[in-house]
């Protein structure tokens, strides 16, 4: 009996348990819609713009180089190469991580008064990023994993997390909520509980998996130290500084989108709700289809990476057309559900029909969401990270246009005409780009 694709029980185990997660987030959200409402959802989600660019600084960047490394150092038979990356790798994002949330800490109020507007953001974000190391090592971690083509501790990971947050947030609702500085605050904590128990069972798999393959390989490191740490620089450093610059720009366009939302309400606190209805609530619902493209663009980046290593033009188009295809099938499906279905989910989940006519308008975006993820997963598997960067930065410049210019005079429609502009431009350049190299 053949056996089956490591690639496809690959997708299989991680669609699975990112399916799983995101129902078990939707009960999370529908909960904290109840318990602290839509504005303290909007200022737990003004955070992240903050959080998400420590992300993209510490390991976003190194966590991808990691996992193509290891692809290529593994379809080379040159294992011990990848395990020494994982080790400098986990040692850099440290340093990095700490250095990060340090500086937050420390000038957090002046962040949320000047950058956020928004002061009793300030025990949320200074917890936030007391997180952030132990993000970067399990994140390391689980990019080495992928790129051995071992998918079980990323989603085992992801589905312990998501249990353990939205446990510890019911349990404090119940018992420590009057003591909370803020609603908010709940939320946070719920994320810092979840990132801790997935960290530990991330680092107590890595040392028994490590033990295991040290009784059963000997062989040494087949390349000097020097030549893999300077590869992993030379790959890491323009995917950092990729993940940097569009992490920027959508931490900018996050902050600016209240800011002129408020210009065009007139009302702070409205504005902040907005805000929370359309990121906390409808986008999370729109992207839920993602789980799978999620789970196809992390198998399928140390698939390219490899098939590129072994020099292997139609295996390579292969694997780039075949989840493009799927992809845009399941862009279209998702399309005519949401748009059907949008405000029925608004009224059922969250008891708000403004969620429901925000999903029927963001389903446009579905087809050109799910397929531009995918053909950026493939550009950086083929080492184009300089197109990638060039063609999401100038998408995230459409849209910040649009918040500055359309918002204030259109609302919230200002904004979603400049997402699914921008949408449509990265689709078309990424397959473009993506035509010309397969």
């Amino acid at each position: 009996m053949k056996k089956a694709s490591p690639f496809i029980c690959g997708t299989v185990i991680l669609t699975l348990s990112n399916f799983f997660s995101r129902l078990i987030g939707f009960y999370n959200r529908i909960f904290l819609a109840g318990v602290i409402g839509a504005h303290q959802i909007g200022i737990y989600q003004l955070i992240f713009p903050v959080y998400l660019l420590g992300f993209a600084v510490c390991f976003q960047g190194f966590q991808i180089a990691l996992s193509k490394i290891t692809a290529e150092k593994k379809a080379t038979g040159n294992i011990n190469a990848a395990r020494y990356v994982l080790r400098i790798t986990i040692i850099l994002t440290l340093c990095l991580c700490i250095i990060f949330s340090f500086f937050v800490f420390w000038y957090a109020e002046l962040i949320c008064s000047v950058f956020l507007h928004e002061p009793s953001c300030v025990p949320c974000l200074r917890l936030a990023v007391l997180v952030l190391p132990f993000v970067g090592i399990k994140n390391c971690i689980h990019g080495y994993c992928l790129g051995i083509e071992n998918s079980g501790v990323p989603a085992f990971s992801l589905c312990l997390e998501q249990i353990s947050r939205v446990s510890s947030i019911f349990l404090l609702s119940v018992f420590m909520i009057e003591k909370m500085p803020v609603p908010a605050f709940l939320a946070v904590c719920g994320m810092t509980v979840g990132e801790i128990v997935s960290f530990f069972f991330t680092l107590i798999f890595y040392f028994l998996h490590k033990k295991s393959a040290d009784s059963l390989s000997k062989s040494t490191l087949s390349a000097s130290k020097l030549s893999v740490f300077h590869e992993l620089l030379s790959l890491g450093i323009p995917l950092t500084l990729n993940s940097f610059s569009v992490t920027l720009l959508q931490s900018v366009q996050s902050i600016l989108i209240p800011m002129m939302l408020y210009r065009f309400y007139g009302n702070r606190y409205r504005s902040v709700e907005i805000y929370g209805i359309l990121s906390g609530m409808a986008l999370p619902f729109i992207m839920f289809p993602s789980t799978i493209t999620n789970a196809l663009s992390l198998m399928l980046l140390p698939k390219i990476s490899a098939a590129k290593t072994h020099n292997d033009p139609s295996y390579l188009r292969r694997c780039a057309i075949l989840p493009l295809i799927f992809c845009t099938f399941l862009g279209i499906g998702a399309f005519g559900g949401f748009f059907v279905l949008g405000p029925w989910i608004g009224n059922f989940f969250f008891h708000d029909p403004l969620c429901g006519k925000y999903l029927r308008s963001l389903s446009f975006l579905c087809p050109f969401l799910y397929c531009s993820s995918i053909l950026s997963t493939i550009l950086n598997g083929l080492g184009k990270t300089k197109d990638t960067l060039l063609h999401n930065s100038v998408s995230l410049v459409i849209q910040i246009c649009f918040i500055l210019f359309a918002i204030p005079l259109y609302g919230v429609n200002g904004y979603l005409w400049g997402l699914f502009l921008s949408c449509l431009f990265l689709c078309f350049v990424n397959y473009r780009k993506v035509m010309l190299h397969v």
